[in-house]
């Protein structure tokens, strides 16, 4: 897979999908390779992959009307002990907001959580700007799950949860699932896996 393009792969997760049968992209494809992996929304370039790279992908079908949207991060080849500890966190905070979610959570306690164990790692003033957002028939809904939104949980709510780490000139991780809040706790509806070294 070195040697490819931001471009050229996006558009071949573009392509797949639609032929496992999207009816097309829930947004732009985001497919960001080293340290252009740092920009939380920036489109796929002429950015040739290498070995040692973070990865990037932000992406989401429509089906029956309905978005997805998920993030996965990866290395191709081996990591650093910095990229590492960065992926790791990352996935720290994505686990400790997850193991929240229930009916009556407040938004504003899931985000705080999230935060605490990126700062907690030292990465704090590299955090993502939310953790998440409700999902449906548009890509952003109610709920926002931010430093502002005070909203408490409801059963049916799908939300994502998707925090993030983003260091210029090195690179950054995003770990992104769709779930839905349920009387006893939540459904993910991502089902991707997520290895860090690919």
């Amino acid at each position: 897979m070195p040697g490819v393009t931001e471009r050229d792969l996006a558009l071949e997760l573009e392509f797949r999908m639609q032929k496992l049968g999207s009816e097309g992209m829930s947004f732009a494809t985001i497919m960001l390779f080293a340290e252009r992996s740092a920009l939380p929304h920036g489109n796929p370039s002429d950015q040739v992959l290498k070995q040692g790279d973070f990865v990037t992908l932000d992406f989401g079908a429509v089906v029956n009307g309905y978005r997805s949207d998920m993030t996965r991060s990866y290395i191709i080849g081996e990591a650093s002990e910095k990229q590492t500890r960065i992926y790791n966190t990352v996935l720290d905070a994505q686990n400790a907001a997850l193991e929240m979610v229930k009916p009556g959570v407040n938004c504003l306690d899931l985000n705080a959580i999230s935060n605490k164990v990126i700062a907690d790692a030292g990465f704090g003033e590299y955090a993502g700007k939310g953790l998440g957002h409700g999902l449906g028939l548009f890509l952003h809904e109610v709920p926002f799950i931010n430093t502002l939104t005070d909203y408490n949980l409801e059963v049916g709510n799908v939300i994502t949860i998707e925090p993030g780490i983003y260091i210029p000139g090195c690179g950054g991780v995003r770990l992104e699932d769709d779930i839905v809040v349920t009387e006893s706790g939540f459904e993910v509806l991502t089902h991707a896996p997520k290895p860090f070294i690919i």
